[in-house]
């Protein structure tokens, strides 16, 4: 995603937050992102709950892109993961979330590394 919309100023309108792809938000899931890193190469996550989303929104003022893993898809070979980026906002005394764009990343077993390699990432979005 970074490599691909990180030059893409997504403030535009006003309403929201500049995304910055070396300090993403994820959407916090105790089944999911237990366990990942906060940190890698020069990146950090920042893992929030629903109630830290809002908090963030309440303190920024504006909307803001978070990143929500979705379930691992077992496919033969291959384990896919989606992970879809929406807008934050608050509105109503609701969390909203807004769809923006997703990547769908693919892994596969390396038996030589004897480890799981990303073979295909596919984005998209709205």
């Amino acid at each position: 995603m970074e490599k691909e919309w990180g030059h893409i100023d997504d403030s535009v309108r006003g309403e929201d937050i500049r995304t910055d792809y070396r300090h993403m938000i994820v959407e916090k899931d105790s089944l999911l992102t237990d366990g990942l890193p906060a940190q890698f190469d020069n990146h950090s996550v920042e893992y929030l709950d629903h109630e830290g989303l809002v908090e963030r929104y309440r303190r920024l003022g504006k909307s803001y892109l978070t990143l929500v893993i979705r379930p691992i898809q077992n496919e033969g070979p291959k384990l896919k993961v989606a992970v879809v980026g929406y807008w934050v906002s608050y509105k109503k005394h609701r969390l909203a979330l807004g769809l923006s764009d997703w990547s769908d990343v693919e892994f596969r077993y390396d038996c030589d590394q004897q480890q799981f390699v990303v073979s295909s990432v596919k984005l998209g979005g709205i």
